[in-house]
């Protein structure tokens, strides 16, 4: 039987997606103050009272973005650095620990978040087990770039 899908597939795949999720981020920059704004004016017609946590989101969301942003780029790189055969090496290794830092800030950008709107709760919840699977796939191929660098010591 022959094999369609490879592995190589595989990673344009996941390259395509990356940039996607890149592009929605960039939407997301753009878009979200107008719909802030569109539910902040449904919320004061609906309550009438004068607090509303929308602003106080809209800056958690901003200060997340570098983080998303360093996270776009490096997974962008992790990526092209397997399609070129490059995978158990330093530079993956710290590419992967520079993305769960950024789903650990995120995470506790959110901590912040929820103490004025509690369903940022699903964030924190989200973007830690991330990080701890991140953190857990780091450790791996750590230890397989020791075990490939040891290898090649030997004669």
């Amino acid at each position: 039987m022959k094999k369609y899908w490879k592995p190589k597939h595989s990673v344009t795949l996941s390259l395509v997606v990356t940039y996607l999720a890149g592009a929605a981020l960039l939407a997301l920059m753009v878009c979200v103050p107008g719909l802030m704004n569109r539910w902040r004016d449904s919320y004061y017609e609906i309550y009438d009272i004068g607090l509303h946590p929308a602003s106080l989101l809209l800056f958690v969301f901003y200060a997340c973005c570098p983080a998303g942003w360093a996270a776009i780029v490096s997974l962008l790189m992790l990526l092209h650095n397997i399609r070129k055969g490059e995978v158990f090496t330093r530079k993956n290794v710290k590419l992967l620990r520079r993305i769960s830092w950024c789903f650990v800030f995120t995470a506790l950008a959110a901590i912040y978040a929820t103490c004025f709107y509690f369903p940022c709760a699903v964030i924190i919840a989200a973007s830690g087990f991330l990080a701890v699977i991140l953190r857990v796939v780091k450790n791996v191929m750590e230890q397989a770039t020791i075990m490939r660098e040891e290898q090649e010591l030997t004669i």
